[in-house]
């Protein structure tokens, strides 16, 4: 797990091996942000997928049945359990845009996500995090 000491944010790795016992976690059960990638360690064939859920152990269990290319979860919660699902949604969109703009990684989103319209406050910490 790495946490910004400054920040309420967390993000927890886990090794596509780990995701059963992941999802006994309650870190699991939040609000969250998070990314599936694969790549080789010479940085060849760097995939990505961005989502965002408000039930982050069933998202991941689906993706584990459902999604091939992934070989580990980055996964952000709040460790204060404050994220909201209009953050949530504003992160995923900015990350999917980003992704694109660097063009390192195959993109496996389907769409762009959703770009909601948080009040002025609530945008500005969003774009604090990120």
């Amino acid at each position: 797990m790495a946490e910004i000491t400054t920040r309420i944010l967390q993000v927890i790795e886990v090794p596509r091996s780990l995701i059963s016992d992941f999802i006994k976690m309650p870190e699991s059960r939040q609000v969250a942000i998070y990314f599936l990638v694969a790549g080789s360690d010479s940085g060849d064939d760097l995939q990505i997928y961005v989502g965002q859920t408000g039930d982050l152990r069933a998202r991941l269990a689906k993706h584990n049945k459902d999604k091939e290319f992934w070989e580990r979860a980055l996964s952000v919660i709040s460790g204060t359990n404050s994220l909201t699902q209009t953050q949530t949604l504003f992160h995923e969109w900015h990350c999917i845009q980003a992704v694109r703009d660097a063009e390192r990684y195959s993109d496996h989103n389907g769409n762009s996500g959703t770009r909601p319209y948080p009040p002025a406050p609530l945008e500005a910490d969003c774009f604090e995090v990120f």
